[in-house]
């Protein structure tokens, strides 16, 4: 074949068809970055400056900024700003300021994210902002700046007074620290014991802040210590942290109770020992105070003194709307591992959000940014956020943010998984799955249980339940024995359970005092008087007529001897036993010398006093609740008559007690009584002259501590009497009418008391 050149024409549109492909190549391949225009802001300057009292610092980029975070985190304290759709590529080593808190800039790039860390040299008040296509960042001026700047003509505001600082003495010498390498801790029962250690010899300022929390300036130091935060939580001492100030060193004890503190320079070492306060010793039984996690959110001037944990965000969206989060000051995680989180008691730091049609992933990142978790998102979250929320839980809003989104999370240690509701669900559903088909795939095994106290009969129905569909029981009755059969870990459980419940039942022992008062009183007052007057000759003094020349007066019939023997009575109203015969009595006899005129006055008296008292105990033991009965006396027979002919019916009079107690996991016994005490009474007789029966029953439910003694129950019966004999209108005289009257006095009392008294029965182990 013969080859043939082919015309110049031929070379020239060949070379232009594929410069063409090649450039349209090239264009297709190029990538879109930053926003939906495909641009990307060139960030080009950044300016500090002082303006009006504060620090500004201006960000200026290629393309107006309209979307960033910011968030403030310590452990070294910084501002953190991210600019999204932005390349700081320009900037790229560490800008120094040291102008008012601010310290340096750091830029950094992460994909399409320009990154500025701002250290500060404390914690202070920060406002992040757009205007006019710039980033402004507003920072207050530290505490003693603001000190030392001019004020006003107008009054200012007081100031709060700070802590007074210790300057702790120390021995010259010519090798200062320059650096702080490490802090070491350790605690005992005196209290515990913190060493600093340094390149020389350190001058530290020590101050106490109101809210437990003792600081350690170190100045003209540098921190090497890592990490920042040292752990202790032990001897009222949580934790120890260092942060880098600009001219110094500070260490922050944060203390869980007072504590008393000395600090003591030894050549390159700072030891500061503390121990419990003399008022907190005597109040060991004191509740602890709230952990870290629970303190308030609020900060005071004084706080902010010392790097706080404190962090706020900030989120604008594309329309230039300013979406602000401010966080409060401890890193809190999810109290607990669930699954939507319904119902739960929500812990975490209490946030502010005002968001825009945000970015969901975004959100989720600043929700494990403020929460110092790690985050894993599954594709399907995706979305845009709008909300505002103010003062909330950031986990409750994190909560109600992935409802809205039909989405749900799973904590595991540090890591945060979020995914779909449903395919949460599903992981659920087969992991139990999964677990169910381990079990069936398990060897069954057998074991035979003895019960001791109970019926093996009667706890079989409870341990079923903690069976598997694949277990099952057997009871031996005779033997009391339960056959077990089923997974180990299954019989392990149910073993355990039986143990529980196969406990000796409690005895009890139950007394009880009856006792029965009588007291009787009866007084008695009585008169008798009388006499016989003569007049006739034989008496010496006669009349002098002719009729009647004699007269004789004398009293009623006798109703006994008196003092002058005559029983002839005007007045007869002895003590009822009767003048001379019982009781007390005085006679008087007045008379003439001639016998013919005889008065004879007798006063009689009675008082009688009685007191009887019965006291019965009947005691009974029962087993938790099992009745018992104990019960003592006669039964008298009593007969009626009827048209079948005479019948013999027995009335029991017996002392008698009848409980069923039942002892509390509390020590207490829960007890139904009935106290019955009925004997026969002969005071009243029937009919047939066979005696009554007198009753004294209590029934009753009470509720007493081991050992304690109550009253259940008490009757008192109080008969007052009092009588009058006199003769009629004689005896109603003022002073005299008591010589025509007799007063008869009786009082009677009966009281019953029912004392009852549990005590639980102990039995002594070897």
């Amino acid at each position: 074949m013969k080859y043939v050149q082919p015309p110049k024409a031929y070379w020239l549109i060949f070379l232009i068809s594929l410069g063409t492909v090649l450039f349209t190549g090239c264009g297709a391949k190029a990538p879109e970055s930053g926003k939906q225009q495909g641009t990307q802001v060139l960030l080009n300057k950044i300016d500090t400056s002082d303006v009006d009292g504060k620090t500004e610092i201006v960000i200026e980029g290629t393309e107006p900024i309209l979307q960033y975070t910011s968030f403030q985190l310590t452990e070294p304290l910084r501002l953190v700003v991210d600019i999204s759709d932005a390349d700081i590529s320009k900037f790229q080593s560490k800008i120094n300021v040291n102008n008012g808190a601010v310290v340096d800039i750091t830029p950094s790039q992460k994909d399409t994210i320009a990154r500025l860390e701002v250290a500060l040299s404390q914690a202070v008040d920060t406002k992040v902002y757009q205007s006019g296509g710039k980033l402004m960042i507003e920072l207050a001026k530290p505490v003693e700046e603001a000190k030392a700047a001019p004020e006003a003509a107008s009054p200012a505001p007081p100031q709060q007074e700070q802590p007074k600082q210790e300057q702790v003495p120390q021995p010259e010498q010519k090798n200062t620290a320059t650096v702080v390498s490490a802090v070491q801790s350790s605690a005992n029962k005196e209290g515990v014991r913190v060493v600093i250690l340094g390149n020389g010899t350190m001058s530290p300022n020590v101050f106490m802040l109101k809210d437990n929390r003792l600081v350690v300036d170190i100045p003209g130091a540098k921190n090497m210590v890592r990490p920042s935060v040292v752990p202790v939580r032990k001897g009222g001492l949580a934790r120890v942290r260092v942060a880098q100030h600009s001219d110094k060193v500070r260490v922050v004890l944060d203390l869980t109770k007072p504590l008393e503190y000395t600090v003591t320079p030894e050549g390159n070492t700072l030891i500061i020992a503390m121990a419990p306060t003399t008022v907190a010793k005597l109040e060991e039984k004191r509740p602890q105070e709230r952990t870290a996690a629970q303190e308030p959110e609020k900060v005071s001037t004084m706080e902010k003194e010392v790097p706080a944990t404190q962090e706020a965000a900030s989120v604008v969206s594309p329309a230039g709307k300013k979406e602000e989060v401010e966080a409060g000051k401890k890193e809190l995680r999810l109290s607990d591992t669930t699954l939507l989180g319904n119902g739960k008691k929500y812990t975490g730091r209490k946030i502010s959000l005002d968001l825009q049609d945000a970015d969901l992933i975004n959100v989720m990142r600043l929700f494990a940014e403020v929460a110092n978790l790690n985050i894993i998102l599954s594709p399907e979250v995706k979305g845009r956020v709008t909300v505002r929320m103010v003062n909330i839980p950031w986990d409750q809003a994190m909560d109600i943010i992935l409802k809205m989104n039909g989405l749900g999370y799973v904590l595991e240690d540090n890591v945060l998984r979020i995914a779909s509701v449903s395919a949460l669900t599903k992981e659920a559903e087969d992991e139990m799955r999964s677990k169910e088909a381990k079990k069936k795939a398990e060897d069954l095994i057998t074991r035979i249980v003895p019960v001791n106290y109970a019926k093996a009969g009667e706890i079989e129905p409870t341990i079923k339940k903690s069976l598997s569909l694949r277990g099952e029981t057997v009871t031996d009755t005779r033997t009391n024995t339960l056959i077990i059969k089923d997974l180990a870990r299954n019989v392990d459980e149910v073993v355990s359970l039986i143990k529980l419940l196969d406990k000796p039942i409690a005895q009890i022992m139950i007394e009880a005092r009856i006792v029965e008062a009588s007291l009787t009183f009866s007084r008695s007052l009585g008169v008798q008087w009388g006499g016989t007057s003569s007049s006739d000759a034989s008496h010496g003094n006669p009349l002098g007529i002719s009729f009647p020349n004699s007269v004789g007066i004398t009293g009623g019939p006798t109703m006994g001897t008196t003092a002058s023997g005559s029983g002839n009575y005007f007045v007869n109203m002895p003590a009822p036993a009767g003048a001379g015969t019982g009781g007390g009595a005085i006679g008087f006899t007045f008379g003439s010398l001639s016998k013919s005129l005889n008065l004879d006055l007798v006063l009689s008296a009675l008082e009688s006093t009685g007191e009887g008292k019965v006291i019965s105990t009947p005691r009974v033991s029962a087993l938790d609740n099992k009745e018992a009965k104990i019960e003592q006396g006669s039964s008298i027979p009593f007969s009626t008559t009827s048209a079948s002919g005479t019948q013999i019916q027995f009335i029991d009079a017996k002392l008698s007690l009848i409980v069923t107690p039942h002892a509390t996991p509390d020590n207490k016994i829960f007890m139904k009584i009935q106290a019955t005490k009925n004997a026969p009474d002969t005071s009243l007789l029937g009919a047939s002259g066979q005696p009554s029966i007198a009753k004294n029953e209590a029934t009753t439910e009470i509720l007493l501590a081991d050992g304690e003694t109550a009253v259940i129950g008490g009757i008192l019966v109080v008969d007052r009497s009092q009588a009058f004999t006199k003769v009629p209108f004689f005896g109603d005289l003022p002073l005299i009418g008591w010589l025509f009257k007799s007063k008869t006095t009786s009082e009677n009392k009966k009281e019953l008391i029912i004392f009852i008294t549990p005590r639980v029965i102990r039995q002594e182990v070897i």
